[in-house]
């Protein structure tokens, strides 16, 4: 029925069949009027109405031509990239840091500017675990070396660059210093997560998912890794995005410790990666009430989904389609397609 969201039908199986239920005038593609029943049918009235604002973007992203349809390659490319994404997607669960450190440990969140509890993430996350489908969770660690450039412990250890707005003998925790080699920036953070410590194990109550994957990150002892994609230069990666290209990876729901850190630099790497993102918020705590608040805005702006819990496993099973991780994944698509086309002109 017009306006709901239908199941993986016959209706979807073809960038033909789809194209000549929906081509109204018939004139061999898709306008934006008949672009616009195609997303009631794929997202639901509802979901259409509360992003119709988005519509415009999203075709915009999949008319590479820019002349107001969809047809031809333009068309198979938007049915075998997109459409299909948005019915069959890949989803990988990312858990961001839900280490014994940051929950009762040197670096407890509940001791610092919000005073939120790291524990509570543990049973929500765990029901996630074990309610939906996923083709594969991952879990992220800190796992730093004992010379870590960002304990402020080691602050003896390096020079400070001159131009360092705070000294050596006034830097205090959690204050920002200037080194001189490596040059870099970089908050000064208690001892935590030291490489095969109490502190660094992930907590004792979280389910270990079977056939999941740990990653660690922050192992450079010159370089912080807030992200789990990679070093804080954006240079250096871990074996995450390897490992999400081999599992042919779309979506990525993420949620842990701290939100306005590890997670959100987690998040919004994912984003400029060209992933589908998903922001399980109630599945997160934070560091620091402003900065939680400014880490939510930048991954909305940037097109990921702040989700609830309770509306996982709706997405996760394609009940409910989000236009706006759609929007998301046609924006990546776009630059796929300017990509290779500016190396076809080379």
């Amino acid at each position: 029925m017009k306006g709901e969201t239908i199941s993986n039908g016959e209706l979807w199986q073809t960038a033909e069949g789809v194209l000549k239920r929906f081509d109204k005038d018939q004139d061999g593609g898709l306008d934006f009027e008949e672009f616009k029943e195609l997303c009631l049918e794929l997202f639901g009235a509802d979901e259409v109405e509360q992003h119709e604002s988005k519509l415009p973007d999203l075709f915009n992203a999949l008319d590479a031509d820019g002349d107001g349809i969809l047809k031809d390659d333009e068309w198979e490319s938007c049915f075998s990239e997109w459409i299909r994404v948005v019915l069959n997607p890949v989803n990988v669960f990312l858990i961001v840091d839900v280490q014994n450190d940051f929950i009762d440990g040197t670096l407890a969140l509940k001791d610092l500017g919000l005073g939120q509890d790291g524990s509570d993430v543990v049973e929500p996350i765990n029901q996630l675990i074990e309610d939906c489908p996923w083709n594969k969770v991952v879990y992220s660690l800190d796992w730093h070396p004992s010379n870590h450039i960002g304990f402020y412990d080691n602050l003896h250890l390096r020079e400070l660059h001159p131009d360092s707005k705070v000294k050596k003998e006034d830097a205090k925790l959690f204050d920002t210093v200037l080194f001189l080699k490596p040059e870099l920036k970089q908050k000064l953070w208690p001892v935590h997560c030291v490489v095969d410590s109490w502190g660094a194990q992930l907590h004792k109550d979280l389910i270990i998912a079977p056939d999941s994957i740990q990653i660690r990150k922050g192992q450079d002892p010159d370089m912080d890794s807030y992200s789990a994609f990679y070093d804080n230069d954006g240079v250096n990666t871990t074996e995450l995005p390897k490992i999400l290209q081999e599992l042919g990876a779309t979506d990525i729901y993420m949620c842990g410790l701290a939100y306005d850190v590890c997670v959100c630099s987690t998040c919004l790497d994912g984003l400029r990666l060209g992933y589908r993102v998903a922001l399980i918020e109630n599945c997160c705590r934070g560091v620091d009430p402003n900065e939680v608040e400014e880490a939510r805005r930048k991954i909305t702006e940037k097109g990921g989904l702040p989700l609830a819990t309770e509306n996982v496993k709706d997405h996760v099973v394609g009940e409910k389609r989000s236009l706006v991780m759609a929007l998301q994944g046609a924006k990546s698509l776009a630059k796929r397609r300017e990509a290779a086309r500016e190396n076809s002109e080379e």
